[in-house]
């Protein structure tokens, strides 16, 4: 399947799903399966899950659409949802009908009632990968994720997908995350390794403990994954969610330049 030219390098593609750098994301994969919801009495799989990072520059947006391609593989339907008001960017990453120029009609549309959800629901290059991109921008991002109509979206969605991925925006710079993990059953957090500000993440943590999130896991991007272990993201004698870490490194050069041919 030819993809064109792809705007992130980091992202998979067809010619790089046998990959060492595609087996990081198929161990996540594993490990989102098979841990069991703790915060329901429902004993299940997460299958909302929401994706979320401090600051921009974590690989948030990459490891939502990594973690789907790869869910896809193996799952009837993933849906990926770009919730990012503020900088949507899931179809220019996916090339959707839009083909990269706009976000066309989307989840804002949905919530303030000028679309319906099968009008939004979007085709990707991979099979049983859906899209449902930001839409129009909002003047008021925050209050529409906060509303029943987001949840009773968010519902209907589960209905129509075995798994579906939030990408949201920093958590460092709106609220936007926060809200949305009182209604997704995880949150996956990322972390690009060596970049961290220990205060930073501290704070962010205890915004997400404070909104109820059950954190499923931090994963790490850009790191060597025997390093994972050792990355620190303690402070003030605080570990930053549970002892569940993956690690996510980046493709080797090959790999790079496969993912980089058109």
């Amino acid at each position: 399947m030819n993809q064109g030219k792809n705007i992130n390098r980091n992202l998979l593609t067809d010619a790089t799903l046998g990959t060492p750098f595609a087996e990081a994301y198929r161990a996540l994969r594993a490990n989102i399966t098979f841990r069991r919801i703790d915060r329901f009495t429902i004993d299940r799989p997460a299958r909302t899950i929401l994706v979320a990072s401090a600051a921009s520059g974590e690989g948030r947006t990459t490891t939502a659409i990594n973690l789907g391609i790869i869910m896809a593989q193996s799952s009837p339907s993933v849906l990926i949802v770009d919730t990012d008001f503020r900088k949507p960017s899931m179809h220019k990453h996916l090339r959707t009908g839009a083909n990269g120029h706009g976000p066309g009609i989307g989840l804002s549309d949905v919530l303030v009632g000028a679309a319906d959800v099968d009008q939004v629901v979007l085709n990707t290059p991979f099979p049983r990968l859906w899209l449902i991109t930001a839409g129009a921008a909002p003047p008021n991002p925050s209050e529409l994720l906060a509303s029943e109509r987001m949840h009773l979206i968010l519902s209907e969605l589960q209905e129509r997908a075995d798994f579906v991925l939030l990408d949201s925006p920093p958590c460092l710079s709106y609220a936007d995350a926060f809200l949305l993990a009182r209604i997704a059953d995880a949150v996956l957090y990322v972390v690009r390794a060596g970049h961290q500000e220990k205060s930073s993440q501290h704070r962010v943590q205890k915004q997400l403990q404070q909104a109820k999130a059950w954190i499923l896991g931090v994963v790490f991007t850009d790191v060597e994954v025997d390093n994972a272990p050792r990355v620190d993201l303690s402070a003030n004698g605080h570990a930053i969610g549970p002892q569940h870490r993956f690690a996510v490194g980046t493709p080797s050069e090959a790999e790079r330049q496969t993912l980089a041919r058109p």
